[in-house]
This record gives C-alpha cells, structure tokens and sequence, in this order.
C-alpha cells in the first residue's frame, strides 16, 4: 500500500475517523494516478476486513475502472453486498460473472452464501454442487458443503464430509476445527460417545469456549458430572459472560449433591444477566431443594415477571402455595391465569387439590374430574384422585380410577390397599 493508506491506518488505530477517511481517498486517488491495482486491491481488502463497506466498495470500484477485466472486483463487491443484507445487489453483480471465467467457481459459491443467509438451502446447495461439478476436487467446495449442512441442522450429511476433510493437510480447516465441528455434530443427533471421541481429541491450549462447552455439555450428557463441572469451571474463566454455561454447571453441581455451590453459580449467572427466565428458575429449585421457600417465591416471581405468559412458571409457584398451605391464595392467583388464557390442565390438579384442603368439595370433584383425562397416566394424580373419591364414597369412579391405576402401576401398595378395601366393602 502507498504512504496514504499506511498513514490512514494510523488513524484509524488513533480512532481519527475524519481524517482516516480523508487519507483513504487520497490514497485511492493516488493508486488510481499511478495505476497502481496492486496497492489499491490491499487497500481494498483492508477496508472491508475492518468493516469499512462504502469505502471498500470505492476502492473495488476505482479497480474495476483500471482492470475492468479481472473478475475478482465484482466477486468482492457482491460479498460487501451480502454484508449489507442487500441479496439482490449481490446476485445481480455475480450474474454478471462469465460462466466461462476462472473465477465462475467462486461465483458460485458467493451465490450459495446469498442463497443461504436468506433461507434458501436447496438453492444454496445446487450452486455448491456446480461449483463441484466445475472443480471436483476442491475441498474448499466441500467444506463450505459441509458448513451448510451443519447449519441448517443435517449433520449426518455433514459428518462425512467432515471426517474427509480431517484426512487433508489442514488447508482449510484445523485439525482442531473439524474435530470440534465433528464433536458438535455427533452432540447434535445424541451420539454422545463419538461426540467426546473428537473433541477429547482438542489440545488443551487450543480449546475454545465453544469448544469447552460442547466437551462439558458431553460429558454432562454422559452423566461424568464432576469432569463437566470442571470443563464448565474452566469455560467461565476463559469467559464469564458464556451464559448457557452457568445453567450446565449448576444442573451438574446439583447432580453431584453440592447445592449450595450450584446455587452460588446462579446467583453469579443473575447478575451477570438478571432479565434470562431460567437463571431465577434454577435458583428456586436449588432453593426449594434447600428449603429456603421465600427466597425460592422470590424468584419465581422475578422470573414471572420477564415471561408472564410460560406456564410452567406460574404452576412452579402454584405448587410452592399448595405445599405452604395458602390454598385462598392459590385459588385466586389461578382464577387470573385463568383470566390470561393460561388454561394448563396442572391448574386444574392445583385446584383440586385447593379446593379439597378448603372443604369445597363439590369444587374439588369437578376440578379432579377436569382433570382427569390429562393425568390418567400419572401415578401421583391416581393415588390423590382415588383417596379423595374413597373420602366421598363415589365407589363407581373410585373403582375405574383404581382399575386404571393398576393397570399402569401393578405393584403399587397404596393402589393395592385402595382396591383391596373397595372389595371388602363390596363384600
């Protein structure tokens, strides 16, 4: 590059925009005097590497006026269209590309980008597959074929590919690269196994925080809890604002027993992000599992609150009411989810069960009777509905829902006793 666009470096890096801006055109202007493309190409590729767009289309433009025959200008401008999401500029521009040129393969390829960032995946894949069919043995072709199918979720398509790029040299991609790519897709279709294959294969000093948290999502999802903890530990040094892994790290504190290390690993997760629903969840459920009931209502309130339209939310508070005994409380907080659409048939059991401990009877009957065809499958709500229509001496339905039960759970003792009883009063 001439002495201008050095020194418009310069001030780009001192964040001396207006006179950056006004060094860049003195170079171009320079380049163009001199009919220098060569200066002006590197001039050009470096604005569009830090960004600079409209600039970068000046300095193509200023080529295409020296070298209107090299092609590579107009492939370039189409990849600064893509950029700017204006798909139609950059397919106008590659189509303008002779199918006879060098660099048509590449044209192509620029294509199924566009193509592909648009949504378009079958037409982004026929451009891959011409390309292929003018360049058969360019593993950049099939690595950039690979990458769609990882992307659009075909991982079965894109892990042959990918394992036959790792046979190469590492031209196009790492060993590292592929290997994680590889350990992603495996992860992805629940071949857990194969996934740690590849990336216990990963260096440590190359690992990556994608790369940690798909090794600690593995071994997580093989239930190797303590290495996962480590994994997730390691992750958050390297970056503490990779939020998905708070939530791994705490569900795998939990599930050695250390809840109180979990919890703390929420706490941080809020302050970190306070408005992500499932941070405040996880919390009251390491606080219920703690017994630390106003603080885990705190929280699912908080979590409420950022989305008052997820159920599970507002059954989860629902629940904490029934067990403290506030069955007024409940009743009225599931008449206003009721009021919201919110029609979960849980509400349902909750009222029942409300109800029930109220002495509203007639309205426990008919909420557990709501209920039912929902829950005919769930032991809990079997054992419930039974012993409150043993209470209310309903025999008839007492007897399907025990018939039921049984034939579900054959070896349950209460059900056993519930059915026994019913017989000796039939006697």
């Amino acid at each position: 590059m001439n002495n201008e666009a050095h020194a418009m470096i310069e001030a780009i890096q001192k964040n001396d925009l207006d006179a950056a801006v006004q060094l860049f055109k003195q170079s171009v202007e320079q380049s163009v005097l001199e009919n220098n493309s060569a200066d002006l190409a590197e001039l050009a590729e470096t604005m569009h590497a830090l960004g600079f767009l409209s600039e970068a289309k000046e300095a193509y433009g200023a080529l295409n006026y020296l070298a209107p025959q090299i092609q590579e200008w107009n492939i370039a401008l189409a990849e600064i269209a893509i950029d700017e999401d204006d798909y139609d500029q950059a397919l106008d521009i590659l189509l303008t590309i002779d199918k006879e040129s060098d660099v048509y393969p590449q044209a192509l390829l620029t294509m199924a980008d566009a193509y592909q960032v648009q949504g378009l995946y079958e037409v982004s894949e026929k451009k891959i597959f011409e390309a292929m069919a003018l360049l058969p043995d360019e593993p950049i072709l099939d690595y950039a074929l690979a990458q769609l199918y990882h992307s659009i979720g075909e991982y079965k398509k894109a892990i042959p590919i990918y394992e036959e790029l790792s046979y190469g040299n590492g031209e196009i991609a790492s060993e590292t690269q592929l290997n994680f790519f590889l350990g992603d897709c495996h992860n992805a279709i629940g071949e857990f196994e194969k996934a740690l294959e590849y990336l216990e294969k990963i260096p440590a000093d190359e690992h990556f925080p994608d790369s940690y948290f798909q090794l600690g999502f593995t071994y997580f999802q093989l239930k190797e809890y303590a290495r996962a903890i480590t994994i997730f530990n390691k992750l958050l040094e390297a970056d503490n604002a990779y939020l998905s892994a708070y939530l791994y790290l705490a569900n795998a504190l939990e599930a050695e027993l250390e809840l109180e290390e979990a919890l703390a690993v929420m706490e941080q997760a809020i302050l970190r992000n306070p408005y992500q629903h499932e941070f405040y969840t996880t919390a009251a459920r390491l606080q219920l599992k703690l017994n630390r009931e106003q603080d885990a209502e705190r929280n699912l309130r908080e979590a409420a609150a950022l989305e008052p339209d997820l159920s599970s939310i507002h059954l989860a508070l629902g629940n904490l009411l029934l067990k403290q005994g506030r069955f007024e409380e409940l009743v009225a907080y599931v008449a206003d989810r009721a009021e919201q659409e919110d029609n979960d048939p849980q509400y349902n059991w909750l009222l029942a069960a409300s109800h029930n401990a109220l002495e509203e009877y007639d309205s426990a009957n008919k909420e557990y009777m709501a209920a039912y065809p929902h829950f005919a499958d769930n032991e809990s709500f079997l054992l419930e509905y039974a012993a409150f229509l043993r209470e209310e001496g309903n025999w008839e339905k007492l007897s399907e829902v025990i018939h039921q039960g049984l034939a579900l759970y054959p070896a349950n003792i209460e059900l056993l006793q519930l059915h026994d009883d019913l017989h000796d009063s039939d006697q």
